[in-house]
């Protein structure tokens, strides 16, 4: 018997082994589509105050809190090792929901006027992304805003965009294909080859802070804002551009990113170039959009430039404005338009200065 003796004590540490090295399998919790689409403001406690929840998976032991106006209580949940939440999250709406707010402020980076874009929950502003915007000529100069690793793939807003009290509706108009048809025979002359006709696709409304960098509609649709667009070549955003954006989205990392306008896009008429305004002196279209692009664990930066001249056959020479450096090998603009990769730290110094330590 002294076999079964051996075979038991092979067996016991067997088990004693399986028991040291066992590994704990957990998971992290995804919020739904049907989770995400309500109401209410998804939300977490940092350092004992309310800010926005901008991604849409937490780890176990994540907290989330749900928040709806009209002093209703505040739902809070916790992610649990088996990736579900307890209680599960709601998946209806408030009886009374918190508005959007935009709210003027001093910043010291912006020579204009700073909107910061978010929600009031009491006293407490919960800021989405701020715009640095010149109403007196409808020019949104650059945006900032947080990225977090996102999962959900959330319906686009309706196409409608914000005013804000900001702009008035002549403005607005000066985004319409028509608009631009007309403005460009007036620049150009009847019969121009830039905008063929008034249906003609030219330039779109480009966000600087994207729609699809958040998982829940209400803040999604925060995005839709005059002073968060710039006019941008239909070709370029919807192509190059967003190849950029997606890009930034895949790090799946938390990152800061600066995104705006540099310069007057000039188109020639005969042996002269012509300065593009969509109205009088107002709505400037930009030469150049850009991302800087700042990882907050490992403090990587980039620097990112796309050409918004929709005409040009040839790829442009950006030494003007950019020090070109070879782009990350995940990252393929081989779509509509020309993008090139900087060297961050010349490209803030150069162009924005007043972004040093910020971007």
């Amino acid at each position: 018997m002294i076999w079964m003796g051996s075979l038991i004590a092979l067996v016991f540490v067997s088990f004693l082994i399986f028991d040291i090295y066992r590994v704990e399998y957990v998971c992290p919790c995804q919020i739904t589509q049907a989770e995400a689409r309500t109401d209410r403001l998804f939300a977490h406690i940092v350092k004992n105050r309310y800010e926005l929840l901008l991604t849409d998976r937490l780890e176990p032991n994540q907290q989330i809190s749900l928040l709806c106006d009209g002093n209703a209580q505040v739902f809070t949940s916790t992610c649990q090792k088996d990736g579900h939440f307890s209680p599960a999250l709601p998946k209806t709406n408030c009886l009374k929901a918190i508005p959007p707010s935009v709210v003027a402020t001093v910043d010291n980076t912006c020579p204009h006027t700073m909107y910061l874009v978010g929600f009031w929950y009491g006293d407490t502003f919960m800021e989405l992304y701020r715009s640095c915007y010149d109403a007196r000529t409808t020019k949104s100069h650059f945006s900032i805003s947080m990225v977090y690793p996102t999962y959900l793939n959330s319906e686009r807003p309706p196409t409608a965009f914000d005013k804000d009290g900001i702009i008035t509706p002549a403005d607005e108009a000066t985004f319409q294909l028509n608009s631009i048809y007309n403005r460009f025979e007036y620049l150009f002359g009847s019969g121009q080859p830039y905008v063929r006709s008034s249906r003609s696709l030219s330039f779109d409304r480009g966000h600087l802070t994207p729609v699809a960098d958040y998982s829940f509609p209400k803040l999604l649709r925060q995005t839709n804002k005059y002073l968060n667009v710039v006019p941008q070549h239909y070709t370029i955003n919807r192509s190059n551009w967003k190849i950029v954006e997606n890009w930034v989205r895949a790090q799946k990392d938390i990152l800061r990113v600066c995104t705006g306008a540099l310069g007057l896009l000039e188109l020639w008429d005969g042996n002269q170039l012509v300065s593009i305004y969509l109205a009088p002196n107002r709505n400037p279209v930009p030469r150049w959009t850009y991302k800087i692009i700042s990882s907050i664990s490992t403090g990587i930066k980039y620097a990112i430039l796309t050409s918004n001249n929709g005409w040009e056959t040839q790829k442009p020479n950006p030494s003007s404005v950019c020090k070109v450096t070879p782009c990350p090998t995940t990252l393929n603009p081989t779509g509509t338009g020309y993008t090139f990769c900087c060297d961050p730290i010349d490209f803030i110094r150069r162009n924005v200065p007043n972004l040093a330590g910020v971007c």
